[in-house]
């Protein structure tokens, strides 16, 4: 495995007082439940108005992020409204005045193949949050600038598609090549010379771990650029995501494409759920979570704020 180091970097005191308030608000997300069995898990992504979940313990108020479990009870008041995705992995939308009792995930050998990707993926993508593109209908700008090429996409232990492994990083003003180094747990390194700030590689093998870093293509460039871990989806694995993708609306298809790693698209729907009149708040945390996986900090903590000032 190539020897990781890292750059020096000094932020300033108003991206280190945002950077706390974001991670905070992510903090809070992985703490509202107790750990149970990861395939026994659902998730809220949208709340409005007044919800509640009730369990053995007591009754909680529903919030975006909130993990739910087989035989809870979510109530939905009067003017209220509730989705996400239930421990058995199918997308639900509740209007008030409901009341809705979730079952038990069952078998995963007898569930539908897509949804049990989709339990499994959610299962194992809220687990991991603990300790730690398809049609986009808009177009995001990656024209990001910085004192040193900062990895965007793939985020840290994030994924790739396996027929197209689009990188993306930010630039240095003046400087328009790059190096882009992507390198196997085992075996040679693959390197590529790239004009402006992405590049798809084609050939990574399904399934297979990698890392990767990016620097300017400058004699003088001092220092080591950092490595970063990803994943290559497996084609069975791309093809159960995009049939379940298709089925959802923005705010759950990308919360699902973020719960799989691929950053970029998720951001891609969570742009379009955004300007839903009903949803925006929940897109809005949901989009902060999405810009600060990429490192995107200040423009999540904008988002952040835009949506807490919604409330």
């Amino acid at each position: 495995m190539p020897r990781r180091t890292a750059l020096p970097f000094s932020p300033g005191p108003a991206t280190l007082a945002l950077s706390l308030l974001l991670l905070l608000f992510l903090l809070l997300i992985p703490s509202r439940v107790v750990a149970r069995e990861p395939g026994d898990t659902g998730l809220v992504v949208s709340v409005a108005g007044e919800v509640q979940v009730r369990r053995a313990g007591g009754a909680h108020d529903a919030a975006e992020g909130f993990v739910l479990f087989a035989g809870d009870t979510i109530t939905v008041r009067t003017g209220g409204r509730c989705t996400g995705f239930v421990p058995a992995g199918e997308a639900f939308d509740l209007a008030g005045p409901a009341q809705y009792v979730l079952g038990e995930a069952g078998d995963r050998r007898g569930l539908d193949n897509v949804k049990g990707w989709v339990q499994r993926q959610l299962a194992q993508w809220i687990g991991e949050s603990r300790s730690q593109p398809l049609a986009t209908r808009s177009q995001r700008d990656w024209d990001v600038r910085a004192g040193a090429p900062g990895l965007l996409v793939p985020a840290a232990g994030g994924a790739v598609r396996p027929e197209a492994s689009r990188f993306i990083w930010s630039t240095i003003t003046g400087v328009d090549r790059y190096c882009l180094v992507v390198a196997p747990a085992t075996g040679d390194e693959l390197t590529r010379i790239v004009r402006g700030n992405e590049a798809v590689l084609p050939d990574l093998e399904p399934g297979a771990e990698y890392v990767w870093k990016v620097k300017p293509l400058l004699d003088d460039w001092p220092g080591e650029a950092p490595w970063r871990g990803f994943r290559v989806m497996t084609a069975d694995e791309a093809r159960r995501l995009d049939e379940a993708v298709a089925s959802l609306g923005d705010l759950e298809a990308g919360v699902l494409l973020l719960s799989a790693g691929l950053e970029e698209e998720a951001l891609a729907r969570l742009d379009a759920a955004v300007t839903l009149h009903a949803r925006g708040r929940s897109a809005l945390l949901w989009r902060s979570r999405a810009l600060a996986r990429v490192g995107l900090h200040d423009q999540a903590c904008a988002d952040l704020l835009e949506a807490l000032g919604r409330q």
